[in-house]
């Protein structure tokens, strides 16, 4: 935290604040409790370096631009399709003709500042009508703490408040 409030350099605070260790802890343990639920999850991450290190460190697939179309949509039918696979990590290539109806977790550790357009499409990932009986859908911003995340991550959420939605903001997932 310190190392993030001398640092000037704005892509430097970003990598910082997307990095954060807790966000890491944080986002692992709810992969790991949705994946034991049996849920389908997608970890969203506007910052394609966090969301390599996440994905590799949790050896889950990614898809970022630069992924082939081929690997883009055999990674994407075994999402679906296949029940040992219940999460992958995308980039912003995944706001918008992405058809999976069985996802029913989002997660965020990174956004584009307080795109409310992105947060729409993003929670309308998991509001599709679904297949099987999972009807509850899960909807994670993962946010440091006093950093400008804060700032973009309150526009967002009043923008859903205005659209109807509820929310219940954590500050402690996993200690």
């Amino acid at each position: 935290y310190k190392q993030f409030l001398q640092e000037t350099s704005v892509n430097k605070r970003t990598l910082l604040q997307t990095m954060n260790p807790n966000k890491f802890r944080n986002c692992e343990y709810l992969i790991r409790y949705h994946e034991e639920r049996g849920d389908k999850i997608m970890v969203f991450s506007d910052n394609i370096f966090s969301l390599q290190f996440y994905a590799k460190k949790l050896g889950v697939p990614f898809i970022y631009g630069n992924t082939s179309e081929q690997e883009r949509m055999g990674t994407l039918s075994e999402l679906q399709h296949n029940d040992q696979m219940n999460t992958i990590f995308i980039s912003k290539v995944g706001d918008c003709s992405i058809d999976l109806p069985d996802v029913n977790v989002i997660i965020q550790i990174s956004s584009h500042f307080s795109s409310r357009r992105q947060e729409a499409q993003r929670l309308g990932r998991i509001l599709r009508p679904k297949q099987k009986n999972n009807s509850k859908a899960y909807f994670y911003t993962l946010v440091s703490q006093d950093t400008q995340e804060t700032l973009y991550a309150a526009k967002r959420q009043r923008f859903l408040v205005d659209q109807g939605y509820s929310f219940h903001v954590k500050t402690t997932i996993v200690e």
